[in-house]
């Protein structure tokens, strides 16, 4: 229970300071910098990058755009899809800002023996399970 308690604790302060540093979210973070290393990526690329769904990742590009941090233009390949990319107004942002922390998770599950993933991935599962929680809807942590 202790590991659970930190690591949702660590989660809960990095969104924090994130919010009160940049006024963005955790999530926002996360979307802008897989923008920035990825380049100019359509919703659904950036959705797959981000590991949800497109439809959960649209309102967080809605608030990035709104802020001035990314903008969406017709895709130069293909000009019937759009293009995300930060602005120069969010590459200010990603120079200054830290590492997503869901990157950092995502980084040390695939750094992990895909055995032991499975176990955790397992683990939490019956954790999820044991508290009623599958049917829960919780795309990201602490967000809006």
């Amino acid at each position: 229970m202790q590991s659970l308690r930190r690591i949702v604790k660590a989660l809960e302060n990095y969104s924090h300071s994130v919010e009160q540093r940049f006024e963005l979210t955790g999530p926002q973070l996360w979307a802008l910098w897989e923008l920035g290393q990825a380049g100019p990526l359509a919703l659904k690329d950036l959705a797959a990058r981000m590991h949800l769904d497109a439809s959960t990742v649209a309102g967080v590009v809605d608030r990035l755009v709104g802020k001035g941090l990314v903008v969406r233009s017709p895709d130069a390949s293909d000009r019937r899809r759009i293009s995300l990319a930060p602005t120069a107004k969010g590459k200010v942002i990603l120079k200054a800002a830290p590492h997503p922390a869901q990157g950092h998770l995502l980084a040390g599950l695939a750094a992990m023996d895909q055995r032991r993933v499975e176990g955790l991935r397992e683990a939490l599962h019956t954790l999820e399970i044991t508290l009623q929680a599958e049917d829960l809807e919780a795309p990201f942590f602490f967000a809006d």
